[in-house]
């Protein structure tokens, strides 16, 4: 399970709302000086979120309140992997068969992007009915002491 430190910001019928803080490992890098990941996550940093989580263990939460938030990995890379890869395989797919068909390259470039926005859709409604589920949002673990 992966895990993340929240603090409840209040509490509310369709959820908890929790507030994050985007931290980076580079500090504690043995290659942070010749890195440039170090530059991209400088930027970032420090960076607060705030999300929805559910609390299916019926928690008594109150603003303030330090929260562990967790998601199966498994869910993690499943949608990781539909986020990424369907758009990308759209976008091959449907030039591979313009291609195939013999058209021009013009036709073989809007079928790429038309598969690409066919990918986008389809995570979007995929991404849609798993927020109903549940499955794919944090939720909290347990109450921080």
């Amino acid at each position: 399970m992966l895990t993340e430190q929240a603090q409840v910001v209040s509490v509310a019928a369709e959820g908890v709302r929790v507030e994050t803080v985007r931290r980076s490992a580079c500090s504690s890098c043995q290659s942070k000086s010749t890195c440039g990941q170090k530059l991209l996550a400088e930027i970032g940093q420090g960076q607060r979120f705030e999300i929805v989580s559910a609390n299916p263990q019926g928690l008594v939460l109150q603003p303030g309140d330090i929260v562990e938030l967790g998601v199966e990995e498994a869910s993690f890379l499943q949608a990781s992997m539909m986020i990424y890869m369907l758009p990308l395989f759209g976008l091959i797919v449907l030039s591979a068969v313009a291609t195939a068909a013999g058209a021009a390259e013009l036709i073989v470039i809007l079928a790429g992007l038309s598969g690409l926005l066919l990918g986008f859709v389809v995570v979007r409604g995929w991404s849609r009915r798993g927020q109903q589920q549940c499955r794919y949002q944090p939720q909290i673990l347990r109450l921080k002491d």
